[in-house]
């Protein structure tokens, strides 16, 4: 189970929802088993999800930006945790590029065409790049190739 991050975006400690503490908390129960990925990605939609309704619905530039930023602190653990590791192999391109199983894990999202009516541009491209990052590191963390042992 991973630890809690002490990652919080302005405004967090009055949002009373606690995104940082919930999603150290899910993704530490997530098993090693082929829905994995799967089960992450619910563990951050549901994130997002419950900020938003801990601020009544009002909030979710807030809440995307919130997870973005635990995503962003949680891949640095991951990284450090992999000694030696490059993370140009997550970018898919030249003789370093990771070349993942699950097509949508493969390219980061291209920013021109990442949007939501609800959201910012930026945040809308902050939180699919830090999310996409975040499931090919955690798929990484997983693999007994890149660790020497399964991680979770």
């Amino acid at each position: 189970m991973s630890a809690a991050l002490p990652i919080a975006a302005a405004g967090e400690e009055n949002s009373g929802f606690d995104t940082a503490g919930f999603l150290s908390a899910c993704t530490g129960f997530v098993p090693d088993v082929g829905y994995a990925v799967p089960m992450d990605t619910q563990c951050v939609s549901q994130a997002v999800r419950m900020c938003k309704l801990s601020q009544e619905m009002k909030a979710l530039q807030h809440c995307a930006d919130s997870a973005a930023a635990w995503l962003e602190a949680d891949g640095a653990r991951i990284v450090s945790l992999m000694l030696g590791f490059d993370k140009r192999v997550l970018d898919g391109s030249g003789p370093a590029g990771l070349s993942l199983p699950i097509p949508a894990l493969g390219d980061a999202p291209d920013c021109t065409q990442v949007s939501d009516p609800n959201l910012p541009t930026e945040v809308a491209c902050r939180y699919s790049e830090a999310l996409s990052e975040w499931l090919k590191l955690r798929t990484l963390m997983r693999s007994k190739e890149m660790t020497g042992e399964a991680s979770q």
